[in-house]
């Protein structure tokens, strides 16, 4: 279990998030299904990915709080102009953002400083 997370790393779960994010809403729109949503499915596969990559758990729990603040902080801020799914979509894709980039930088200045006690 690798505690130090690239940018590399991060950047292309984050495309994966979008990817998910977007398609997904897509679907749900063209099946015109209000009642589901993308983002629990998402975070299942965020916890996956923490759980068998990085278990640094003050990062994760920084993280999940920004990502749930961006989440429904945006999500409000979008719906009313742009529409459930595609708000609903950008707000999922800027939540999972956040809670990524958040994640890793707490993963690198926990590894730079562990680095420092060595």
């Amino acid at each position: 279990m690798n505690r130090h997370v690239s940018w590399s790393e991060t950047l292309l779960v984050v495309l994966v998030c979008w990817v998910v994010s977007c398609l997904g809403y897509a679907v749900f729109a063209a099946l015109d299904e209000p009642g589901l949503a993308v983002a629990p499915l998402l975070g299942m596969g965020l916890v996956q990915w923490f759980w068998t990559r990085h278990r640094v758990w003050p990062a994760a729990i920084a993280a999940v709080f920004a990502g749930v603040v961006v989440l429904f902080g945006t999500v409000d801020l979008l719906r009313p102009d742009l529409g459930r799914y595609v708000g609903d979509a950008l707000a999922t894709g800027l939540g999972a953002t956040a809670a990524l980039g958040v994640f890793t930088l707490m993963c690198r200045i926990r590894t730079r400083a562990g680095n420092r006690d060595q």
